[in-house]
């Protein structure tokens, strides 16, 4: 049976057009269940099991391939993305007080993205595996970035389950395949919250779409991290656009949007007993594990993080404008003799312009600032800190986009600097095919 549905399919797919024309569809024609014969176990239950003649085959850039029911019962789908890296830094030797390059070439980002839907709408999944080097965590180098499953409730709800980003600051929530720089800023490399297994509710339906609430629970450890003590991270984020809807976690305005378009966010976090120097990500502490359980089995360490931030971004005619400010602060340090927390606050602003299709230039600057400066020394979390001082970004990009976000190429080059040390150079180019 399946070789002659293989048959089927390839003599019944059409060619695939041009960038300009719609994705390419192919139906798959009617194959017997029972033409290949065998014993009686090997016969299809036509009842349970959508038959082939109902699947049509669709594909096209950013939307990979999909293998979906005619009636919209089920949907398969799977994606991939390359990013492919060259840079080079000026940055200060530590085996000598002078100045030093290094030119590196690497695979940023290997994406495997598996998702579709059954029952119709009801349920929703999504799966995406990171297979380079730069996209899995040093001391725990698990490739599964995201892992969910999505109800479509009713009353326009969203309940999410499984491992997933936490809905906290806008630049974060949005993929890295839709940047207008190679990096997402240095503030938000120091203060997001990254992903989480845990439980969200999404409702963006609210005055019609002009508001959208994301509500989270989650276990406080971030990805691939369960725990033998009690943790929790509960978030909250609420967006007003009241412009109407439009792709706000989208950076830039590739599209030029013959209308305005504005959203404003805020949103807030608490983790309890968290056990990682960044709250969700960073450098393992080494306490609230197993061993630091007291009789009761109630932790003797963690640090209680508060989060907050708040977001706008403005489109209009190519033009494009992100704020942000992030602030993360540590409330308790669960008794460690080192101060580990890492208090901070942010904040970075990003502007850019469609000169002609295809063609955007773009600036950022943010700065970040340390809230305790002991919490940024000491040789339990030397490796994943920063100097204690206020540190500041100024980067200017351009993009190519040849098939908008889906395949482009982008140059970019800044400089970080910390009121302590002098400042490292880096420029960057980055080839990103998202199929």
């Amino acid at each position: 049976m399946l070789t002659a549905l293989a048959l089927t399919l390839a003599t019944t797919t059409q060619p695939v057009p041009t960038a300009s024309a719609v994705p390419a569809h192919a139906q798959m024609q009617g194959v017997d269940a029972t033409a290949t014969g065998g014993d009686d176990d090997d016969v299809v239950d036509t009842d349970s099991v959508t038959s082939p003649q109902d699947l049509i085959l669709d594909g096209g850039p950013g939307h990979g391939v999909s293998l979906k029911a005619k009636d919209g019962s089920f949907e398969f789908q799977a994606r991939a993305r390359l990013q492919l890296r060259a840079q080079a830094t000026v940055d200060d030797d530590p085996a000598a007080d002078e100045a030093r390059l290094r030119p590196e070439m690497f695979v940023r980002r290997a994406r495997l993205v598996l998702g579709g839907r059954v029952l119709h709408d009801l349920f929703q999944w999504q799966v995406q595996l990171g297979m380079s080097q730069n996209d899995v965590e040093s001391d725990l180098p698990v490739i599964v970035r995201d892992a969910y499953i999505t109800w479509n409730a009713p009353l326009q709800l969203g309940v999410r389950v499984g491992q997933m980003k936490v809905p906290f600051d806008r630049q974060r929530l949005s993929s890295s395949s839709a940047q207008q720089f190679t990096e997402r800023s240095r503030v938000v490399g120091e203060l997001n919250l990254d992903r989480d297994i845990g439980v969200q509710l999404i409702h963006s339906h609210l005055l019609g779409e002009a508001i959208s609430v994301q509500l989270g629970v989650f276990g406080g450890d971030g990805r691939n991290r369960p725990t033998p003590t009690p943790t929790m991270l509960t978030t909250a984020r609420v967006q007003l656009t009241p412009l109407g809807a439009f792709d706000d976690l989208v950076e830039g305005d590739l599209g030029r949007n013959d209308e305005p378009r504005l959203a404003v966010a805020v949103a807030g976090a608490f983790n309890v007993d968290s056990t990682r120097v960044r709250s969700t990500h960073g450098t393992q502490l080494g306490i609230n594990t197993a061993a630091d359980l007291d009789d009761d089995g109630v932790s003797d360490g963690g640090i209680d993080y508060a989060h907050g931030t708040a977001d706008a971004v403005f489109k209009w005619r190519g033009a494009s404008v992100l704020v942000s400010g992030i602030a993360r602060l540590a409330l308790d340090d669960g008794g460690a003799v080192t101060p580990v927390a890492r208090s901070a606050a942010g904040m970075l602003a990003q502007v850019g312009y469609v000169v002609v299709d295809g063609l955007e230039l773009a600036v950022r600057g943010g700065v970040l600032l340390p809230l305790d400066p002991r919490a940024w020394d000491g040789p339990e979390n030397a490796v994943d800190l920063v100097a204690a001082g206020t540190e500041w970004e100024t980067t200017i990009g351009t993009t190519f986009a040849f098939a908008g976000h889906n395949l482009k190429l982008q140059l970019d080059g800044g400089v970080v600097g910390n009121e302590l040390e002098r400042p490292d150079l880096i420029a960057r180019s980055q080839l990103q095919l998202f199929f």
